[in-house]
C-alpha cells in the first residue's frame, strides 16, 4: 500500500479536561455552609455542582477534577452516588482534597503539582450555571493560541444591562478590550462604595491600539479556557492568591511576562468562538463568531436569588426547573411560571401567585401566600403565612401568621407562629425561631455559636469545623447536655422557644470580599449588605468620590438615597430611565428595552410600570 507524500496527515485531537474549584474562600454564604460545601447547596432544588458538571459534559469534557477543601468527604460521597459515578457516564469526575489551601492560588498550585493537567483545560468554579456548549470557544481559543504564542487564557464574560439583577452590586469593573481581536487590554475594578466617578485608563492602551472598547456592562462568569502556563504562573508567583485581583491584573500590567488574555463576550457582537463545525475561521485576524448563551456564577446570596429567578423565568432555557439536570424531581409547569411536583398539597384558598417552585411533598395551608419563592421537599407553610422572594431548603416548617421576606432558610428550620423574618436574613440548618418575634433585616442565625477567634484568613465558607483554627463553635449536643439549656441560646432574638445564635455580621463578613482591593473596616461595613439577597443600593449609605479622595460634594444626595424605601427607589429609577431616554433621544425600541430591564431587575409587574 502506498503511503507516500500524498497521504493526509491526521492530528489526534487532545482530550479536554476541566478544573473545578469547589471552594470560594469567602464568608458570603455562612451559616448556610456550616454542614456542606457551597457547591452542594440547592439552587431551584438541585445541587449547584450539577449545573456546572452538566455544562462541562455538554462541552465535551472527558475528565473533571474538583478541587475541594471544606467538606471534601461529603462532596466525594455525593459524586459516588450521583450519575457521574455510573459506568456509562460520559465524563469522569474526580474529587481532590486540598485541605491546606487557603486561597484559590493554593488550589491551583496543587493542581500544577499533581501533573493532572498537561493540555488546555476549562477552569471554573463549582457554582457556575450555564446552558453553554464551550467546545466552539475552546476550538477558537486553540486557533488563537496558534496565532498568538503568548495567549494563555480566554475569559467568558456576560453582557448585562445597567441595573440588571445579575450585576454585582458590591463591585464595579471596567474592561478595556481591543474590538479587532477581543484581546483584554486592561481591567479596573473597585468597590461600589465609596462611589468613584472616574476610572484610570493606562496611556499605552490608547496609544498602542487604534480602537478600544470601554465596557462597564460585563460580569465575570468565573469560566475560562486556560493553557497549562496559567498553572505554572501560579506556581512561580506565590503572591497570586485571587484570580482577578492578583492573576488577571498581574498579567495585564506586567511588561516582563508578556502574556495575553482574550475575552469572549456573551451577547456581544465580537465574541470569540468557532464556526458551525467547531473550527476556527481562517484569515489574518483572530477567530470570531457571534454567540449567545447564558452563564453566571453564584458569587453571593444576591446572585443566588437572581440566577434562581432567571431559571424560573426560563431565561437560561433549556436549563429550567421542568428540565432539571440529572434525575431530580420532575415538575409540571403552569401559568405564571409556577412549577409543582406531583406530590404537592395545596389546601383550599391557599395562594400560589407567580414564579414559584414547590418541591416534593410540600404543603401550603389555607390562606397562605407563596410568591417569587422556592420551597424544597417536604416544606410546610401554615395558615395565613406569607413567603415572598425567599428560598426554603428541605423540611422547613413555617407556623401560622408568619412572614418570610427575601431570605434563605436552611434545612429543618422551624418558624413558629407570629414570626416576621425581614429581608436579607440567612438562617442556618436546624434553627428554631419564635414564637412572636421579629427578626431584623440582614440577620444571620445559626445552630452553632460563632467563636470570635482565629485569624481573618481562617473565616470563610470553606473551613472545616474540625480544623484547629475553626471559628465556629460546635453546638451539636444532645438534649441532656447542660450547654443546651434554655439560657444558652439568644432568646431575645430567636424567641422563648427558639434554638440558635445570632451572628455578628461585622465579624462574619471579615475578609468576605475576596476579590476586592478594599479592606477598610468602614468600607466593609457599607459593602456587606450588598452581597445579600433583598438588598438595594439604599442599604449602603456611602459618600461619592471624584477620584481625588473628595467625598463631600454629594453627601445630601447620598443621605436621601439611603433613606429611600425599595418602592421609592424603583420609582426614582423609573423616572431617571424615562428622563434619560428623552434626553438622549432614544428610539422607542431602545427605550422599551431599558424599561423592560428595569422592570425585571426590580421584579415588577407590567401594571406597576404605568
Amino acid at each position: 500500500m502506498d503511503t507516500g507524500s500524498g497521504s493526509t496527515k491526521v492530528e489526534e485531537k487532545e482530550e479536554l479536561k476541566a478544573v473545578v474549584l469547589a471552594d470560594t474562600f469567602d464568608e458570603l454564604f455562612q451559616p448556610m455552609t456550616q454542614n456542606r460545601p457551597r457547591s452542594l447547596l440547592p439552587l431551584c432544588n438541585v445541587p449547584m455542582i450539577e449545573y456546572t458538571l452538566e455544562m462541562l459534559a455538554l462541552s465535551g469534557v472527558v475528565e473533571a477534577f474538583i478541587m475541594c477543601k471544606a467538606h471534601a468527604d461529603k462532596l466525594t460521597a455525593y459524586i459516588k452516588q450521583s450519575q457521574w459515578a455510573r459506568g456509562h457516564a460520559q465524563m469522569k469526575v474526580f474529587v481532590r482534597s486540598v485541605r491546606h489551601a487557603t486561597t484559590i492560588g493554593d488550589a491551583l498550585r496543587a493542581v500544577d503539582e499533581s501533573s493532572a493537567i498537561m493540555t488546555d483545560f476549562v477552569l471554573c468554579t463549582g457554582i457556575v450555571v450555564s446552558n453553554m456548549n464551550l467546545s466552539k470557544i475552546v476550538a477558537a481559543h486553540v486557533a488563537n493560541k496558534k496565532r498568538d504564542s503568548n495567549h494563555i487564557m480566554t475569559m467568558l464574560l456576560q453582557e448585562t444591562t445597567p441595573g440588571h439583577r445579575r450585576q454585582v452590586k458590591s463591585d464595579e469593573s471596567v474592561y478595556f478590550i481591543d474590538p479587532s481581536s477581543s484581546r483584554l487590554l486592561a481591567l479596573n475594578s473597585h468597590a461600589t462604595v465609596p462611589r468613584v466617578r472616574t476610572t484610570v485608563i493606562p496611556p499605552e492602551v490608547i496609544t498602542a491600539h487604534a480602537e478600544v472598547e470601554v465596557r462597564a456592562d460585563l460580569t465575570d462568569t468565573c469560566v475560562a479556557i486556560c493553557t497549562p502556563d496559567v498553572l505554572a504562573l501560579f506556581t512561580e508567583n506565590f503572591d497570586y492568591h485571587i484570580m482577578r485581583r492578583d492573576f488577571i491584573h498581574g498579567i495585564l500590567e506586567s511588561d516582563i511576562l508578556g502574556k495575553t488574555i482574550y475575552a469572549h463576550v456573551l451577547g456581544g457582537s465580537n465574541s470569540i468562538a468557532g464556526d458551525s463545525d467547531g473550527d476556527a475561521m481562517a484569515g489574518e485576524g483572530l477567530a470570531f463568531v457571534s454567540h449567545s448563551g447564558y452563564a453566571a456564577c453564584v458569587t453571593d446570596t444576591s446572585a443566588y436569588d437572581a440566577i434562581s429567578r432567571d431559571l424560573i423565568g426560563r431565561w437560561a432555557y433549556p436549563l429550567c426547573p421542568d428540565n432539571n439536570p440529572g434525575s431530580y424531581e420532575a415538575y409540571s409547569y403552569s401559568r405564571g411560571a409556577v412549577y409543582k411536583a406531583s406530590s404537592v398539597r395545596l389546601d383550599r384558598e391557599s395562594r400560589v401567585e407567580h414564579h414559584v417552585i414547590l418541591g416534593a411533598n410540600a404543603r401550603v395551608a389555607s390562606q397562605a401566600t407563596i410568591a417569587d419563592s422556592v420551597l424544597g421537599a417536604r416544606c410546610s407553610i401554615g395558615e395565613h403565612s406569607s413567603i415572598r422572594g425567599s428560598h426554603l431548603f428541605g423540611d422547613v416548617r413555617v407556623g401560622r401568621n408568619a412572614s418570610v421576606e427575601s431570605s434563605v432558610l436552611g434545612e429543618r428550620v422551624t418558624i413558629l407562629d407570629n414570626v416576621i423574618i425581614e429581608r436579607g436574613c440567612l438562617i442556618g440548618d436546624d434553627v428554631t425561631v419564635g414564637p412572636n418575634v421579629r427578626v431584623p433585616a440582614f440577620t444571620r442565625i445559626a445552630r452553632r455559636r460563632m467563636r470570635k477567634m482565629g485569624s481573618p484568613e481562617s473565616m470563610h465558607d470553606d473551613s472545616d469545623d474540625d480544623e484547629e483554627e475553626s471559628v465556629w463553635a460546635d453546638a451539636e449536643r444532645t438534649e441532656s447536655d447542660p450547654m443546651d439549656g434554655l439560657d444558652q441560646f439568644d432568646r431575645q432574638a430567636v424567641g422563648a422557644e427558639g434554638v440558635g445564635y445570632v451572628w455578628d455580621n461585622a465579624v462574619a463578613d471579615a475578609g468576605s470580599d475576596a476579590d476586592s482591593d478594599y479592606s477598610d473596616d468602614d468600607t466593609d461595613q457599607r459593602l456587606r449588605h450588598l452581597h445579600t439577597l433583598g438588598s438595594t443600593m439604599a442599604d449602603a449609605a456611602y459618600p461619592e468620590s471624584d477620584g481625588d479622595g473628595s467625598a463631600d460634594e454629594d453627601d445630601d444626595d447620598a443621605d436621601e438615597l439611603a433613606h429611600l424605601s425599595p418602592q421609592e427607589e424603583f420609582e426614582r429609577e423609573l423616572y431617571l430611565t424615562i428622563k434619560r431616554a428623552c434626553d438622549d433621544n432614544l428610539s422607542a425600541s431602545k427605550a422599551s428595552l431599558e424599561l423592560k430591564s428595569l422592570r425585571m431587575s426590580y421584579n415588577k409587574e407590567q401594571d406597576e410600570m404605568r
